[in-house]
């Protein structure tokens, strides 16, 4: 199978329809992410799970047009500032954009943390994202979130 190929910086500009305010709710779980839109060659963004009233984690996301390709970085924080990665934070590549949908992939030749994410906008006020994270034993496991834009 054939690695996916990096998409150009220009694609940077697709990330546009994250901008805002988004949350899930399932039971005792509440997702909010909040992005910025991309402006300087960046986007940034930033995720809260709480569960059961309590922070379980928080993310920063930064993806950023570099000189062939677009690169999402981020990095796992407890409340208390230290990160859930001891190697650095996690690099996905974009590999996939149209107005409507962003797909990252791991092009690492040995991935960390995860092979792939990404959101696809149903309209104005309604996305789905996905991760499909790497277990310390090698096998995966795909979370697939629904999201309602905060107005």
């Amino acid at each position: 199978m054939t690695a996916p190929a990096p998409v150009s910086p220009a694609a940077l500009d697709k990330l546009a329809f994250l901008a805002g305010h988004w949350r899930s709710e399932t039971a005792d779980v509440v997702i909010e992410e909040m992005w910025l839109a991309p402006a300087g060659g960046v986007a940034q963004g930033s995720v809260r799970l709480v569960q059961a009233g309590k922070v379980g984690t928080i993310e920063f996301i930064v993806v950023a047009a570099e000189r062939d390709r677009v690169v999402m970085r981020y990095n796992h924080f407890h409340p208390d500032y230290r990160t859930w990665e001891n190697d650095g934070p996690i690099a996905l590549t974009l590999t996939e954009a149209s107005d409507d949908a962003v797909t990252f992939t791991s092009l690492e030749a040995t991935p960390r943390h995860a092979l792939e994410m990404g959101y696809r906008r149903a309209d104005a006020n309604q996305m789905s994202s996905w991760v499909i994270a790497l277990r310390d034993d090698g096998s995966t496991r795909r979370f697939g979130f629904d999201f309602q834009r905060v107005p």
